[in-house]
């Protein structure tokens, strides 16, 4: 019997964004990379892969919460630059205390990958992705519809363009035309460097995560960019 991934796959060909970089404006944030994974997901399977990851993590943590918090202070430190709050460190903490949050299995895929690496992510549907995913780095005054609200960036701002708009700023968070919903069945995560991270730890981001997803019987799709 075709189960619910393969149907999918039939019928709607998986969105993989090509990945390109802006040149590099004079003394922005010393970035080298950037990459994205895309996979078509069986949110069902997906929900109880997670459910599994966060009992073990709930029965033996080991030191995974402490080299997340170490990571994420490198993120912390970067937005505190720009007198911006980074969510990591907290939500770490939050972690650690309460386990891992079950909101839905998008999110909860990018929150696991987040809180056990310390690596800043992202998550759009990949389906309202217009085209290739552009890294680069804002104008002064550049909006976009954010998830919650107008978002109204600074010079050289980090930024991820599709063929239509800012998608998501790396430190302001993503835009709501790309967000993902209940239904998103075709998911295009983005993996962040920041100045100072050790590039092993932006790689174990990206394992982590492509891992998460073939467990649940997914087949991600790795792209990167050099900045």
């Amino acid at each position: 019997m075709e189960n619910q991934l393969d149907k999918e796959h039939r019928e709607t060909a998986l969105n993989v964004p090509a990945l390109s970089a802006g040149t590099k404006p004079s003394g922005a944030a010393d970035l080298t990379r950037f990459a994205a994974v895309a996979a078509a997901v069986d949110p069902a399977a997906l929900t109880d892969r997670l459910a599994l990851r966060r009992q073990e993590l709930a029965e033996d943590p080991g030191d995974v919460y402490d080299r997340a918090a170490e990571v994420a202070r490198v993120y912390a430190r970067w937005f505190g630059a720009h007198a911006l709050t980074c969510p990591l460190p907290g939500q770490i903490a939050s972690a650690r205390r309460k386990g891992l949050p079950a909101i839905g299995p998008a999110v909860d895929a990018l929150l696991y990958g987040e809180l056990t690496t310390g690596v800043l992510m992202g998550v759009q549907d990949a389906e309202a992705v217009d085209g290739g995913l552009h890294f680069d780095w804002a104008a002064r005054g550049e909006t976009f519809t954010g998830f919650r609200s107008t978002v109204v960036c600074s010079q050289d701002e980090p930024v991820v363009r599709d063929g239509t708009a800012i998608v998501a700023s790396v430190l302001r968070g993503p835009d709501r035309r790309t967000s993902v919903t209940p239904s998103s069945r075709h998911l295009v995560f983005t993996v962040y460097d920041a100045p100072g991270l050790d590039g092993e730890d932006f790689e174990t981001g990206v394992r982590v995560l492509t891992g998460l997803l073939r467990e649940a019987g997914s087949v991600p799709e790795v792209r990167e960019v050099a900045l």
